[in-house]
């Protein structure tokens, strides 16, 4: 069997080995046969599952999110219709290399490319339904907490990608009936702008010490030098006006100093009522994650 406009392409993979399979251009691919599809997309997952589970390689996460982003992009072409069994192949497949991740010591990879994953269930769902979504979208919950918790902006799009899901999937309505309602209610309050505040904080607490480090070595440099200057006039009963004026000075850069430190401050505050914030909503998300979880792992004892 032949396939159409395949693009070579040089990617270093976790065998050391060249792979060219990806796709040149979705646009002006013909419609293919379920078989051509599944085939095209069963090469990637192939190298989706080596890249992520391979021990102690450094893993491309670009190339990753890049390459699950054309399997969203065919998907959503209409150039690689599939029937029952193929979407069935295709969620098992998917579901099973991110399943691993579980055990995984360092999942920052499933982690990070999670947000692509979602975005081909979510893809896949639109088209069919008839599946048992519940492994899939827990381990999307679990994924989405681990990026909450590494600090990465996108957890957000994994929940976006949960929120355009049908509404008769059965694990949505249950999500949406316990979980999914709260967890909006935060993103609208701001929820997703916590870190991006907090940074910004941080790089204003950083600004305002290293503004209170110069003061403080100016000060000490004026004091000293006034004092030397004092002592060389000692006795002489003279009353110099520059003296003074660099007293006003050094008060007036002490006053500055002290309007810094509250400001200071008061940043260190915000940041903790941040961090409250932060902490409250990642034992929300861990406990939905927890209690879909369970019970997955209830009814398949094998991810135990």
């Amino acid at each position: 069997m032949t396939y159409l406009r395949f693009d070579e392409f040089t990617a270093t993979g976790p065998d050391q080995g060249k792979a060219g399979f990806r796709l040149e251009s979705i646009e002006l691919l013909p419609v293919m046969a379920q078989e051509e599809s599944c085939h095209i997309i069963k090469q990637y997952f192939d190298y989706l599952d080596n890249a992520l589970t391979a021990p102690g390689e450094s893993v491309d996460i670009d190339l990753l999110q890049e390459m699950l982003l054309e399997i969203s992009e065919l998907l959503r072409s209409g150039k690689s219709p599939l029937r029952e069994d193929g979407y069935l192949r295709l969620l098992d497949r998917l579901t099973a290399i991110y399943a691993k991740g579980l055990r995984a010591e360092n999942d920052r990879a499933f982690a990070r490319t999670a947000a692509n994953f979602a975005d081909i269930l979510e893809s896949v769902s639109q088209s069919f339904q008839d599946y048992d979504y519940s492994q899939s979208v827990s381990l999307l919950l679990h994924y989405m907490d681990k990026l909450f918790n590494y600090r990465e902006e996108s957890w957000i799009e994994v929940l976006e990608h949960l929120l355009c899901m049908p509404d008769s999937i059965r694990i949505m309505q249950q999500l949406r009936s316990r979980h999914l309602e709260e967890i909006q209610n935060w993103v609208e309050e701001g929820v997703d702008n916590l870190f991006t505040i907090r940074n910004e904080q941080l790089d204003l607490i950083s600004d305002l010490e290293q503004t209170l480090t110069s003061l403080d070595v100016e000060i000490i440099g004026r004091h000293e030098a006034l004092l030397v200057e004092r002592r060389r006039n000692a006795g002489q009963n003279v009353y110099r006006l520059e003296h003074e004026r660099e007293r006003r000075e050094i008060e007036r850069l002490h006053a500055r100093c002290c309007t810094l430190y509250r400001e200071r401050e008061s940043k260190l505050e915000l940041i903790d009522l941040l961090d409250l914030n932060i902490r409250e909503f990642a034992e929300r998300l861990s406990e939905m994650r927890r209690s879909t979880l369970m019970k997955l792992v209830w009814c398949n004892p094998a991810l135990s």
